[in-house]
């Protein structure tokens, strides 16, 4: 018998279809593990990223209104700003 014969009656051998064997096994539940906790992991991270951009652009737009010398209410700090346009000043 030459080489190619014997890995051809061993190949035939090892054809065999076993469902006990076609199974993920303990590496597989840990890869499932490791990746469920990547996720997790990530999750939290792109919540405190989103939480901390949502505060900063807060207190830029604080800081713009407190340069700009007005607040956000409306009202205007000058009384004679009040005043319709053309109405006596006192």
């Amino acid at each position: 018998m030459n080489l190619w014969a014997v890995v051809a009656k061993f190949a035939e051998d090892e054809a065999a279809f076993d469902p006990t064997k076609v199974t993920p096994g303990w590496e597989g539940f840990a890869f499932t593990g490791l990746v469920a906790v990547a996720i997790i992991a990530l999750g939290f991270n792109l919540v405190a990223r989103l939480r901390r951009n949502a505060y900063r652009a807060e207190v830029r737009e604080e800081i713009a209104a407190e340069l700009s010398g007005g607040d956000d209410s409306g009202e205007t700090q000058d009384p004679a700003q009040d005043s319709a346009p053309g109405a006596p000043r006192d």
